[in-house]
């Protein structure tokens, strides 16, 4: 099995003045399971992708230090003769999937290094059962759940059997089902078959267990190198670089619901005077088109201004689909939806601006302008706000955002966790009315994800405006939601109050967010 030993790695983006990785040094034997964390920016994506070679092959840049692989430099040899001891599984399943059938999508990299027939649909089967999927070889792609994309991704990377796995944030698009299973299997793969893994993310909690060693980052350093036993005695760096930490009880849904209560500390709205709906969803349903299957069906609620509600529910199980609805990028098949009493039916996409703000899953389906400042400027010099006004707020939305640093960077030279912000505060700079975020904690670390939290909500509820949130995060709905809506299959199933949703283990049960016995996440 291969041994890494990483010398002095120094690496500096072309567009960025400062370097991403500072002098690390570190040695992973064969077997390993580190546990790779740190605040977003750190670095930890551009460390694996010295350790499969992307970097330098696939990007340009400085790059000194080295990564040896068995011995061998990863950057002095072919990438495709890393890319067959290391593998690399991204955050999005999407990026990795490039063919119409499972089978087909397995196979690709085999018939690449030549397989025969025989040999390649053996492998592709035996794949399939290492993840869990068996006889999934004629599936379509496109019909999967988010948490089956994962793991034929996986697969594709099993069947190539691989010494090194390298996973960056792979569960931060799953529900806590699909995160169990992706886990479980990541762990028998290193257990049984002795393959090294290195596991960047920021669900420390999920992945201690799992681990033998722990690697902290910050600012392209690593801060901490240490066997899982001594990594977690003292907490004080995680805590101080905003980072979550395993939790040191078990409890069941019920008492962990009543410790966030008491603990909230955001402002509360208001009750004293009735408020006026910002959104009422009435008998909506939806349904993609050429697929029999709804993916919403008569879904009622009504959301008042100054309100702030948390959609969950299993990968599936409609809630991109609804938020995409209640912004008008999809027109409902049946029922109707209006904003602020007006229908939006009646409403053209452009007439919406302003009022109704989204943030995608993805961020860099928003970011497209040459820098930060010139990114969250965008919204405002469009709608032709006065230089003045536009100015002050633009500087106003970065700091609150915590990207005043940043302000001259390009959006696409920063890491993950660091676009999301971008793409909430370029959103937040227009200040609209019904505020809608999807999946916010993709790629943030606590810190981050709780500054930008804090700040939404406090605009939201000072301004008398509304937010709706879709997560997977039990902890973050308890924290800030009024409200939270369960769906299941495309149906409302639960509306109401999250201590109430997260003390009913059978209705977590089927909205798939219980992680382990009787504990949500």
């Amino acid at each position: 099995m291969s041994h890494i030993e990483i010398q002095e790695l120094r690496f500096t983006y072309p567009s960025r003045n400062a370097p991403t990785l500072r002098g690390i040094s570190a040695s992973i034997a064969p077997g390993d399971f580190v546990l790779l964390t740190g605040p977003t920016g750190c670095g930890k994506s551009t460390l694996l992708r010295t350790m499969n070679g992307l970097i330098p092959y696939a990007s340009a840049g400085t790059l000194s230090g080295a990564v040896r692989l068995n011995g061998k430099n990863v950057a002095e040899q072919p990438l495709a003769a890393t890319c067959r001891q290391v593998a690399l599984l991204f955050q999005d399943p999407d990026r990795q999937l490039f063919c119409t059938l499972v089978e087909d999508e397995i196979a690709f990299g085999l018939e690449n290094l030549g397989l025969p027939p025989e040999k390649i649909k053996n492998r592709v089967a035996l794949a399939l059962k290492q993840v869990r999927l068996p006889g999934f070889q004629a599936r379509r792609i496109l019909e999967l759940s988010g948490g089956e994309k994962q793991r034929v991704a996986l697969a594709a990377i099993c069947a190539m059997q691989p010494q090194v796995l390298l996973l960056d944030e792979p569960t931060s698009y799953l529900d806590p089902s699909a995160t169990r299973d992706i886990l479980t299997i990541v762990k028998q793969l290193n257990t049984e078959l002795g393959i090294t893994v290195i596991l960047a993310t920021h669900r420390t909690r999920d992945v201690a267990p799992l681990c033998n060693r722990v690697w902290l980052m910050h600012e392209g350093q690593l801060c901490l190198d240490l066997p899982k036993a001594a990594a977690f005695r003292e907490l004080t760096p995680y805590y101080r670089l905003g980072v979550q930490v395993p939790q040191t009880e078990n409890a069941s849904i019920g008492e962990f619901a009543k410790r966030a209560n008491e603990k909230l500390n955001v402002p509360s709205r208001n009750d004293a005077s009735p408020q006026s709906p910002m959104l009422d969803i009435r008998s909506l349903s939806f349904k993609y088109p050429n697929t029999d299957k709804h993916a919403l069906k008569s879904i009622a609620c009504t959301v008042t201004r100054g309100e702030i509600i948390a959609i969950m529910g299993a990968n599936g199980s409609g809630k991109t689909t609804l938020v995409h609805l209640i912004a008008g990028l999809l027109r409902p098949s049946a029922g109707e939806i209006a904003v602020a009493g007006t229908a939006l039916k009646r409403m053209k996409l452009h007439q919406l601006a302003g009022k109704v703000g989204i943030v995608f899953q993805n961020p860099d389906l928003l970011l497209q302008a040459e820098t930060v400042r010139d990114e969250v400027a965008f919204g405002p010099k469009n709608l032709k706000f006065p230089p003045k006004t536009r100015d002050t707020r633009v500087n106003v939305t970065l700091t609150q955002f915590d990207l005043g640093n940043l302000a001259s960077e390009a959006p696409y030279a920063l890491s993950r966790g660091q676009r999301q912000r971008v793409a909430v505060a370029a959103t937040f700079s227009l200040h609209p009315h019904l505020f809608l975020l999807d999946e916010p904690t993709t790629g943030q670390d606590a810190q981050h994800l709780h500054q930008l939290m804090d700040e939404l909500c406090d605009e939201i509820r000072r301004e008398n405006k509304s937010l709706i949130f879709a997560t997977h995060d039990a902890e973050l709905t308890l924290k800030y939601a009024d409200r939270v809506l369960l769906l299941r299959e495309g149906e409302l199933i639960f509306d109401g109050t999250p201590d109430v949703a997260f003390a009913a283990p059978e209705l977590l049960q089927q909205a798939s967010l219980v992680f382990g016995e009787n504990r949500a996440v």
